[in-house]
């Protein structure tokens, strides 16, 4: 049985994707990862309910952000073997095209099932709204782990005060404290990059929409700001589906910016408790007060 050689573009395509397999795998494995749990709950287990959230919040967002990279890496690494006909061309497209496959495969998506623009945007506005409702209940989680925490912090100052409290336990419950603010910190970080992603990705494809359609996102954006989007406007050309998308943008990058609001208040609790005059010698030697120091 004899064998043909490869075709030109085809050595350099396979060894992209064998490349390919192995950047799958270790993204595989990091799916399971992400920010280590680093809280051993024994005395606040309500306020830690809501970091647990935020964990599943994690995940869920590891696996969607996950699908279109590969995607993307395909791709990338099909054109870049073809336009090059060399393995760094092939394993360049790779890399590139995972870092735009996520926007590219869900313009593609998007525009295979939905031929219709109108039906199109709406798509877009539906995903953008579920972006701002996971920024949202990221937002709100956070918030509540950080007014549990900061009501069980002050009660544990009146247990020294009062000496209720010896300081074996004082300190476990002082470390349990600020972990848990630590911890969920890390996953607000981490929840907002991935979350970012994605609004990302919806926004590229509505742009790539907006440019097929002859308009911009500025021309857009000044539309939706001064009250438009009851119907296209003839002078500007913009369609009121478009003008309903980028005040769903707007509302999105708002929801965004008040995730950060929260994640720099709960660092800076951190570091008042880990200062405070009264039980902040509990936290000479934690390892999560030298971090926020």
């Amino acid at each position: 049985m004899s064998f043909s050689e490869p075709k030109p573009g085809q050595r350099p395509l396979a060894a992209a994707l064998s490349l390919l397999l192995a950047l799958s795998g270790c993204a595989q494995m990091n799916s399971t990862m992400g920010v280590v749990q680093q809280t051993t709950v024994n005395y606040y287990p309500k306020c830690y309910e809501p970091v647990g959230y935020l964990r599943e919040s994690d995940q869920r967002m590891q696996q969607a952000v996950g699908t279109g990279v590969a995607l993307g890496a395909l791709g990338g690494a099909a054109i870049g073997a073809i336009a090059t006909g060399d393995s760094r061309g092939a394993i360049a497209g790779a890399v590139l095209g995972g870092l735009a496959g996520g926007a590219t495969a869900y313009y593609q998506q998007k525009q295979q099932q939905l031929a219709e623009d109108s039906a199109r945007f709406a798509a877009y506005g539906t995903d953008i709204d579920r972006t701002t409702g996971e920024f949202n209940r990221t937002t709100s989680a956070a918030r509540n782990a950080q007014r549990c925490y900061q009501k069980e912090f002050k009660a544990l100052v009146q247990l020294r005060k009062r000496g209720k409290v010896s300081d074996a336990e004082g300190r476990a419950r002082f470390a349990e404290i600020v972990s848990g603010m630590s911890e969920a910190n890390a996953l607000m970080a981490a929840v907002d990059g991935r979350i970012g992603e994605s609004l990302d990705t919806y926004t590229k494809a509505y742009e790539s929409d907006l440019q097929k359609r002859g308009a911009t996102r500025s021309t857009v954006a000044q539309s939706a700001n001064r009250g438009g989007g009851r119907g296209s406007s003839k002078s500007s050309g913009v369609p009121t589906e478009a003008v309903n998308v980028e005040r769903k943008v707007q509302k999105a990058t708002a929801a965004r910016e008040e995730v950060k609001t929260v994640t720099a208040s709960i660092a800076a609790d951190t570091r008042s408790f880990c200062s405070s005059p009264d039980i902040g010698d509990w936290g000479k030697g934690n390892a999560t007060c030298a971090k926020s120091a």
